[in-house]
């Protein structure tokens, strides 16, 4: 059974000014798979995510996501399709009520109502509980803020 290409880099070159981080870079990720990108600090680990998300220009190559060429025009339509949970969080709000509801002010989902009880049923199939959402963020331990 053949699984569908979720993830398509092929031939990445991420440079900055004369500072090239890498070039050549190629990688395909099918869907049920996990991959590790490993090196040493500097080296354009965070730049190749930022890349997928559309922060980060390529200087040659191209990513796909889901069938989606990465373009200008595309970039918003890949975004609703990835998720990002960065390792340490620079959170904008004291509160998680406003944390929860930061994505919905985005322009990819200005169209999308904000709901209470899905909020509430993701919490839960989270393991998370209601009470949270009243919550400092500071109050509330680094595992639950990732979830």
């Amino acid at each position: 059974m053949e699984t569908r290409t979720i993830l398509q880099i092929d031939n990445a070159c991420i440079a900055f000014g004369a500072d090239t981080l890498f070039s050549g870079f190629c990688l395909q990720l099918h869907e049920g798979e996990i991959a590790c990108i490993s090196g040493q600090s500097g080296r354009g680990k965070t730049s190749l995510l930022n890349a997928v998300l559309g922060f980060v220009p390529l200087k040659a190559g191209s990513i796909t996501v889901n069938g989606i060429l990465l373009e200008k025009g595309t970039i918003d339509q890949i975004r609703r399709q990835v998720a990002w949970i960065p390792q340490e969080l620079a959170l904008p709000s004291e509160w998680v009520k406003e944390m929860v509801q930061l994505p919905f002010n985005l322009k990819a989902n200005r169209n999308t109502p904000f709901s209470l009880d899905k909020l509430f049923a993701c919490f839960d199939e989270l393991g998370l509980e209601e009470e949270l959402y009243d919550k400092r963020v500071n109050e509330i331990s680094g595992g639950q803020r990732q979830r």
